[in-house]
């Protein structure tokens, strides 16, 4: 598989995995257009969690602009978005516009071989404990997200509520220090051999002491024992060069457009 085969196969295991999520959360929305634009709305206040998501070289800017008229009517107060790959036309940031998605985030899209070449060499193991997390701990999982991410932890669980993490395919993560306590968090999608890794985050206090990649080097040795041979994610400039130290590289960059 060439690299803009993994990318683009990369892009639709994306796809179905926010489509998964909403799936997995009561009271959600979903629609899919007949060119494959997906419309998912979590209802979480976080406007990547409400996309309007084409994952084609080429968007479908008719396709887009029919879903917006959907998500503007069924979104209520949540926030959504337009994400999709490269740069957005004219079309598209004119339909964005005419709904108030003027700002514009730009994110790496990275990918990893979990062939035994890329994230999971064996030479990094780590000591530090780390642990999946049933969906009985939904509220663990919350707290140690939300604290890392400096965020409220009613925002998290509304989200990854005990059915999405029970949900198969779904795995949420804690690393814990020395005393048993989490310290860090993350979460992994895994659907056609793809592992999609998200919100890996360290409580402030405990940052840079390892336990953030003894949590992503676990979710990816998990994840290549359940059959994923490449795992990806979306970073953001200041988490580039840790997911670039375990093993990612950058195959090419997303756009989302929201309201803020």
């Amino acid at each position: 598989m060439t690299e803009n085969d993994a990318t683009a196969k990369a892009a639709l295991a994306f796809r179905s995995g926010m489509a998964d999520l909403a799936a997995a959360i009561p009271g959600s929305y979903r629609e899919r257009g007949a060119n494959g634009t997906l419309l998912a709305l979590t209802r979480a206040m976080v406007p990547a969690l409400n996309p309007i998501l084409s994952a084609a070289a080429t968007p479908d800017a008719a396709e887009i602009a029919a879903l917006a008229e959907v998500a503007a009517r069924e979104s209520g107060p949540a926030p959504w978005s337009i994400r999709l790959r490269g740069e957005p036309t004219p079309e598209i940031v004119a339909v964005a516009t005419r709904y108030g998605l003027t700002t514009t985030s730009t994110q790496p899209f990275m990918l990893g071989s979990l062939d035994g070449s890329g994230p999971t060499r064996p030479e990094t193991a780590s000591e530090v404990r780390v642990r999946r997390l049933p969906g009985n701990e939904s509220a663990t999982f919350a707290a140690v997200l939300g604290a890392g991410f400096g965020a409220p932890p009613e925002m998290i669980s509304a989200i990854y509520t005990p059915a999405v993490l029970d949900s198969p395919g779904t795995s949420a993560y804690v690393a814990e220090n020395d005393r048993g306590v989490p310290v860090s968090a993350g979460v992994a999608f895994l659907n056609d051999g793809f592992l999609g890794l998200a919100n890996i985050s360290t409580v402030p206090e405990f940052q840079r002491r390892g336990y953030g990649r003894a949590l992503t080097e676990v979710i990816l040795r998990d994840g290549r024992t359940a059959g994923a041979h490449t795992a990806y994610l979306h970073a953001n400039e200041p988490s580039l060069p840790f997911f670039e130290h375990v093993g990612f590289r950058t195959t090419e960059y997303w756009t989302m457009l929201s309201a803020f």
